[in-house]
């Protein structure tokens, strides 16, 4: 467990640093979430990361990347941009699944405000452009997340 520890707050000082989204970024990412979905120690890391703003840090990715134009007919690799933003997302989605603090923490910070806007870009929606898996998987932990956190803050 210590070791978890470790490597998480390692890694979180890693993103934090790094200036650019890149594929460390996103391997960095990847870690943080597997360690979220672990369930043998997702309650104990969940905390660790609010502390060290795995909120904000995912926010701050979703605000540069997923406001672009977002080129979906994707035909082998996903674009760096694209992953980051799944990831990120999928990293907040799985947080906010299993912490209601993290819930609380999205709401404070806004980030479902952010996807809001995005759900609302001509790019997302389904009358104006042809869906592809990529736009499913985006609406799908956009939608989660925003459901996450609306849930907690009506029961609260």
């Amino acid at each position: 467990m210590v070791q978890v520890f470790y490597e998480v707050t390692q890694r979180m000082l890693r993103l934090y640093a790094n200036e650019s989204i890149n594929e460390e970024m996103i391997e960095d990412l990847e870690f943080i979430d597997a360690s979220i979905t672990n369930v043998n120690i997702q309650l104990q890391v969940a905390p660790r990361l609010l502390s060290l703003g795995i909120v904000e840090l995912c926010q701050n990715v979703f605000r540069k990347k997923a406001f672009r134009k977002m080129v979906f007919d994707v035909n082998s690799d996903l674009p760096v941009g694209i992953t980051a933003v799944l990831t990120s997302l999928g990293c907040v989605v799985n947080l906010t699944d299993i912490s209601k603090d993290a819930c609380h923490r999205v709401i404070e910070v806004g980030f479902h405000e952010d996807v809001f806007k995005f759900l609302n870009l001509d790019s997302m929606d389904p009358s104006k452009v042809k869906f592809c898996y990529v736009h499913s998987g985006l609406a799908d932990s956009a939608m989660s997340l925003a459901y996450n956190a609306i849930q907690v803050m009506w029961l609260s």
